[in-house]
């Protein structure tokens, strides 16, 4: 199936709903666990001098688990879309976390140099971010330039399924009794993802071949690394 790119941000407010109020609490714990995983594998012990960026971190599902997780970081949600911040600073004032907070940045305009984010990250997380970019190398230089020297990289997103065919019965397998909003930017990100090859050949291009790159299931495909 060919790659059918979708919008890069989520900006209308049903859509934004939707996607907060869904329960992907099962995939958005895996992001952890792989996290935990990985750290654990290299040997680092994440202290209160570290930070962690969510890049793309949409409503914030992940980045709270990630501050209840190392309650001893600093962790920093970014995204691009302005309604997807405001879901997410409504779930923190109901759970609050002090070592959580957000911040509105686009990641394109990174990896131009239109935006300067004066921080850098210990460990950068995304979780389906990738797919949404219509440049995928935007996406690897604005981590290239939010990550300090040996920044820990671990990112996870949709896997592109073979055939129109197989992308109708992933959604109706995962997404049955979901919105109808939600099954069709569902269906969308499907069409808009990359598959390993793709992704491995976009690392290539940006000068991190180092990462690898695995399919974890059906779904998801991870990315792990150092740079």
């Amino acid at each position: 199936m060919q790659r059918t790119p979708e919008p890069e941000l989520m900006e209308t407010p049903s859509q934004v709903k939707a996607y907060a109020d869904a329960d992907f609490s099962k995939s958005d714990s895996m992001v952890v666990k792989g996290l935990e995983k990985y750290l654990k594998e290299l040997g680092k012990n994440l202290n209160k001098s570290d930070l962690i960026l969510d890049v793309a971190c949409g409503p914030g599902n992940i980045s709270e688990r990630i501050a209840i997780n190392w309650p001893y970081v600093k962790v920093i949600g970014i995204d691009g879309s302005r309604q997807m911040l405001i879901q997410a600073e409504e779930s923190l004032k109901e759970n609050f976390l002090k070592n959580l907070t957000y911040q509105l940045i686009e990641i394109n305009s990174i990896a131009t140099c239109k935006q300067y984010f004066p921080l850098r990250a210990d460990v950068l997380v995304s979780n389906s971010a990738l797919h949404h970019f219509h440049s995928p190398c935007k996406f690897w230089d604005a981590l290239k330039k939010l990550g300090k020297k040996r920044c820990i990289h671990f990112h996870r997103d949709l896997i592109r399924p073979s055939s129109i065919e197989k992308a109708i019965e992933i959604k109706e397998k995962y997404l049955s009794n979901s919105p109808e909003i939600l099954k069709k930017d569902f269906f969308a990100s499907l069409k808009a993802s990359f598959t390993v090859d793709e992704v491995n050949q976009q690392l290539v291009n940006a000068g991190l071949s180092q990462f690898e790159v695995f399919q974890v299931d059906e779904l998801y495909l991870e990315i792990i690394g150092l740079v």
